[in-house]
């Protein structure tokens, strides 16, 4: 009897052995799918993730007639911001964006740190061009408070540009393509506003 409980014990104890070894290895999975898929600075889903859920969209709306919008992100002036306050007042901005860019998004939305300073979402299944315009505002809106970056409170801005399939392009390169075509069109108007308002500083 003493050793049918002596063997018992053993077991469970065995048992529980086991299962804390199961519990660490499908942590350590788990980490690692993350490390593979979400950006380190930001914790947003990087490129390769990005891509895998675009593909998922855009095949799903080719299905049920849906729009999926695009919108491309590049925030203007980080250099300077770098340059300026330093690359960890840089990589705080970066966060900041990432948690507005998400909370703006719906559970099915994808918002991306693309590379660098760039971010993208991925807005799918939408019905008109009105639901384009709606999540379109919700991105610009990030930007209509200040950052507070170092104890200081900077305006920060951002070059936007949207491509919606398959109204500009059916496919995830060429989507990709438009919304950075229009991104880059935003930011050469910015810029040509801003020197126009420099000349007219300058003439008074």
């Amino acid at each position: 009897m003493d050793a049918a409980r002596e063997e018992i014990a053993r077991l469970l104890e065995q048992s529980t052995r086991l299962r804390k070894s199961l519990r660490e290895l499908t942590r350590q999975v788990e980490e690692t799918r993350r490390h593979a898929n979400h950006d380190e600075l930001t914790g947003l889903p990087n490129r390769r993730l990005f891509k895998d859920r675009m593909r998922q969209a855009l095949a799903q709306a080719a299905r049920k007639t849906r729009l999926v919008a695009l919108v491309l992100v590049d925030l203007d002036g980080f250099k300077a911001i770098n340059d300026s306050f330093g690359h960890s007042v840089g990589d705080e901005l970066l966060r900041i964006v990432a948690e507005r860019l998400n909370g703006s998004t719906r559970l099915s939305d994808t918002a991306c740190r693309y590379g660098g300073d760039e971010f993208v979402v991925l807005f799918p299944d939408l019905s008109d061009m009105a639901s384009v315009e709606a999540v379109t505002a919700k991105v610009r809106a990030c930007f209509d408070k200040p950052c507070v970056l170092g104890g200081r409170s900077i305006n920060v801005k951002a070059s936007i540009g949207c491509a919606v399939y398959p109204d500009d392009a059916e496919d995830m390169g060429d989507l990709l393509h438009r919304a950075d075509k229009a991104m880059y069109g935003f930011k050469i108007g910015g810029a040509r506003k801003r020197d126009e308002a420099n000349e007219g500083i300058a003439t008074e």
